[in-house]
């Protein structure tokens, strides 16, 4: 029995599936398809729906015997197409275990972290072959990696003392002009930078290392104040309590020249911010008063709860210092001239102005509270 005639013995129940299929597929290779075998059910020769679709007799056989063997499933799926592969199995080995294992620096790229274009780079200098980006991002997507973010894992946080400590950060725009609520927090500047996204298998936590005996590293600690938004940031080798100390007794000494008489310093509960910095801090500054005149003042201490650095106001300036004075700079940079570049940056002025403040407080006053 010829292929036309099995075709139009299949029209009187395929048609109505058939006008179904076509609302359903819209591209315009799955309807040439569909017309075709339409044009067949109407009467028309293969001569005729070749010259109407502009396809070859080859191609209008197939599509015919895919409907007769497959229905409209088979008709409708498309092609496989065999691509000739310009990375071998061996060296696509090699390019994952650089995503995973190697950076752009180690191959004299000025970056820390992968992307389709830079690794096209690599392999063009390694085997001087040219792929596109995007056959690069399909390989990352087969191989099952992507870009993820590494997280903190913080501990549980006390619900009622955050609520707690909100309720009486919202009392802070009430202090008097005499008054300084100060935020002081510490962050470290390394040669090489910490990378806080990385390729890894999906739905995983990528681990990092850290290298940290390569890295130099200069600790900065910096002070904020609350309702004004002035900085201030010293840099030192170490982070430790006597450092701490140093940069409250200077922090306070300043702000008495200024006429201040009230200073509450706001911290987090690092080892280096304890009991003991706050005891040698007032120690210091009973022995400064016995041989410099002080005016009165009263010096207290607060702290955020614990595992809460999303309630410090102090992160986000240190976020904002990072985004404008270290971001997109040559991952060459030497510790000291990142520290340069934020002592210049600090400088002109501070990140965030009074106002910005204002609505940074609100901003974490309004914070949801954690709860577990």
């Amino acid at each position: 029995m010829i292929r036309r005639i099995r075709l139009q013995r299949l029209a009187p129940q395929d048609r109505k599936a058939w006008q179904k299929q076509y609302y359903e597929h819209q591209k315009q290779w799955q309807r040439r398809r569909l017309l075709a075998l339409k044009a067949i059910w109407d009467g028309q020769n293969l001569s005729e729906v070749c010259c109407e679709q502009k396809v070859r007799w080859q191609t209008l056989v197939y599509w015919l015997d895919s409907y007769l063997h497959g229905g409209f499933d088979k008709l409708l799926k498309k092609a496989s197409v065999h691509r000739k592969q310009l990375l071998s199995e061996q060296r696509q080995r090699i390019v994952r275990y650089m995503m995973l294992h190697k950076t752009p620096a180690d191959y004299g790229i000025d970056s820390y972290q992968w992307t389709a274009d830079r690794m096209r780079t690599v392999i063009e200098q390694k085997w001087q072959i040219k792929i596109s980006s995007a056959r690069l991002y399909q390989l990352f997507d087969h191989w099952d990696l992507s870009l993820q973010k590494a997280h903190r894992d913080y501990g549980p946080t006390d619900a009622h003392e955050q609520a707690q400590f909100i309720t009486d950060l919202k009392k802070t725009a009430l202090l008097s002009e005499d008054s300084a609520l100060i935020a002081l927090d510490e962050f470290a500047l390394q040669s090489l930078p910490y990378t806080h996204y990385a390729w890894a298998k999906k739905n995983t936590k990528p681990r990092i290392p850290s290298d940290e005996r390569h890295r130099q590293k200069l600790n900065g600690f910096l002070t904020v104040d609350v309702q004004r938004g002035t900085t201030r940031v010293d840099f030192n080798g170490q982070s430790t309590t006597e450092e701490a100390v140093r940069v409250v007794v200077l922090t306070v000494l300043v702000y008495l020249q200024k006429g201040f008489s009230q200073l509450t310093f706001l911290l987090d509960n690092a080892r280096t911010h304890g009991k003991r910095m706050e005891t040698r801090a007032h120690e210091l500054l009973n022995e400064i008063a016995q041989h410099v005149l002080l005016p009165a003042f009263s010096l207290s201490f607060w702290h955020t709860p614990s595992y809460s650095p999303q309630l410090n106001p102090a992160e986000y300036l240190i976020h904002e210092i990072r985004r404008k004075g270290l971001y997109n700079v040559p991952c060459t940079l030497s510790v000291q001239e990142k520290a340069v570049r934020i002592q210049n940056q600090l400088a002109r002025g501070s990140p965030m102005a009074d106002l910005q403040m204002r609505r940074l407080l609100d901003f974490i006053a309004c914070s949801k509270v954690k709860r577990f």
